[in-house]
Order: C-alpha cells, then sequence, then structure tokens
C-alpha cells in the first residue's frame, strides 16, 4: 500500500502544483504588499460540556502581508455578528465581550479573542450543531481588513457542537463487515474504482481518556484485504472522541492520513456509518458492539 498510496500522492501533488499556476494570476498576493487583517480559516469547530454554565472560546486572528513586517502600535480590530450567517441566539447560546474589539498589540501578528459560550443551552439532540458567524469591521488607522487569500476570510462561522457528559465505556472488541469500498486517489476523493465484496473482523477500541478511544484500526480491515498492509495507525495513535452524536477522528494512519466518519444509522447494539481519510479510501461499516450491548440511547436513530 505504501508505494501505490506514495505514487498518487506524488501525482497529485504535480497536479496541485499545475493547477496553482493556473490560478495564481487570479488570487491577490499579500505576501509583501498591504497588511491586512483577517481570520486565518473560515469555520472553526469548537466543542463544549454541556454540563457547563459558561466558558470563554478563544477566536484566532491574524495581520498578513507586508513581509511579515512588525506594526508599530498596537491595532485594534472591531466585529460584529454576521445575523443571515447565526443560527446560535445572542444571550441565550453565547455572548459578545469588550463591546465587540480585540487588539493586536504592537509587533504582533497573531491574536485570539474571547467570546462567552452558554453550554447548558446546547441541544444535544440537534443533528446539525449551532453557528456564530462573526465579521470583521474596522480597525484603528483605517487599517485594511477583509480577505486576504483563498483560505482565509474576512467572516469566521464557529460550530458549537455540545460534548455530552460520559455515561458510557465504548471500549470493547467489537465485531464490523465493510462493504461498498472505495480505493482512494491521493486526493481525498475515490477513484471512481469501488471494491467488491464484503470484510469482515473486529476491532478494540481502549478508552485513553473519558470520551475518547484508541482504535488498533482505523480502516476497519481495508488496509490488510485491500493492500495487504498493516492497520491503519499511525506511530503516535489513531483516536476518536465521542461528541454527544458523532465522532471526532484524531491522530492519522501511517501515512499521516486522517480520518473522517459520519454515523448513518443505530439500532441496538448495531450502528451503521461511512468513512473516509484524506488519501481517498473509504467504505461503510456495520459495527455490532461487543456482548450485545446496545450503543448510548443518544446514538439510536430507530
Amino acid at each position: 500500500m505504501k508505494n501505490f498510496k506514495f505514487k498518487f500522492a506524488a501525482i497529485a501533488i504535480i497536479l496541485a502544483l499545475f493547477s496553482s499556476c493556473l490560478v495564481d494570476d487570479d488570487v491577490t498576493d499579500y505576501g509583501a504588499g498591504t497588511k491586512i487583517v483577517d481570520f486565518p480559516s473560515g469555520t472553526v469547530d469548537g466543542t463544549f460540556d454541556i454540563g457547563l454554565d459558561q466558558v470563554e472560546f478563544q477566536v484566532p486572528a491574524r495581520i498578513v502581508g507586508g513581509n511579515g513586517s512588525a506594526t508599530p502600535s498596537d491595532i485594534v480590530v472591531t466585529y460584529e455578528v454576521d445575523e443571515d450567517k447565526t443560527t446560535a441566539v445572542e444571550g441565550t447560546n453565547f455572548t459578545i465581550l469588550n463591546n465587540g474589539t480585540f487588539t493586536f498589540p504592537a509587533g504582533d501578528t497573531e491574536a485570539t479573542f474571547p467570546i462567552l459560550i452558554i453550554p447548558s443551552s446546547l441541544d444535544p439532540e440537534l443533528e446539525v450543531p449551532l453557528t456564530i458567524a462573526l465579521k470583521l469591521t474596522a480597525a484603528t488607522g483605517n487599517f485594511p481588513i477583509g480577505v486576504s487569500t483563498k483560505e482565509s476570510t474576512g467572516t469566521v462561522i464557529i460550530n458549537l457542537k455540545p460534548l455530552c457528559p460520559i455515561t458510557d465505556d465504548l471500549s470493547g472488541t467489537h465485531t464490523y463487515t465493510q462493504t461498498s469500498m472505495q480505493y482512494g486517489d491521493g486526493t481525498g476523493n475515490g477513484t471512481g474504482t469501488g471494491i467488491a465484496g464484503t470484510i469482515s473482523g473486529s476491532v478494540t477500541w481502549t478508552e485513553a481518556e473519558p470520551g475518547k478511544y484508541s482504535l488498533d484500526d482505523a480502516s476497519f480491515g481495508l488496509y490488510e484485504a485491500v493492500y495487504e498492509d498493516d492497520p491503519a495507525v499511525g506511530p503516535d495513535g489513531a483516536f476518536f472522541t465521542w461528541v454527544c452524536r458523532e465522532f471526532l477522528f484524531s491522530g492519522s494512519d501511517q501515512y499521516s492520513d486522517v480520518f473522517t466518519y459520519n454515523i448513518v444509522s443505530v439500532t441496538g447494539p448495531v450502528m451503521v456509518f461511512t468513512w473516509r481519510n484524506t488519501f481517498g479510501d473509504g467504505g461503510t461499516v456495520t459495527l455490532t458492539r461487543e456482548g450485545g450491548v446496545d450503543w448510548p440511547d443518544i446514538f439510536q436513530t430507530n
């Protein structure tokens, strides 16, 4: 699998470099030009323990451009809630602090600012998390604000993901069958070539800390069955965190790829979910909990 994956990864890199050459003329490059204030990403995920009444969430911001030269004085930035993109309720789910301002101290190009989240108001039964959209509006000295690159943005959307109190231990050696498998092509998409048949086996989840579990194979048998490779676990491990109704992956496999799991249905001890890694491998897994014990009530969909 290693040679297979690396070959496609090299092709993907070449294509990405070629593509970037094609679009450079259409993307403003502020690296050596005007300094600008923006958010480094258009979306940020936050997980919040619904047993807490309130918690401060730190939102990242940055100054780019000007060849990275330092700003000679403090830059005070203002922002506001973008009501059209916000589904959370101000005053109920969150509160803006410091009158919607934050400061870059002289010489600094990175800063964070707090907003107050009220986790106890979040409903773990919601299938789609509430959002808070914050939009930069001004900075002292007519300092420019907005979008500096394709990846950055003048607005950030914060996804409020409730973290439920942990009452169940999901550890165990669970059995699975996997179907609808697909080869990766190195870009995060499938090649269009499906893998016929069904594989089956068992996977062990071990609790690393409350709500967080290590997996002994993040691919649920696909690497061994398809590539004759070792289980999908990186040198620092492969983990998921139980976040109410979903699993959030952390760590990587041995090729530094990360995984996404989407639960489709849960009935009693049987959970069905799809998965995809950043190489593009994927499949549909039917997982039966060890001993035929039902999965926690919050997962149950039927």
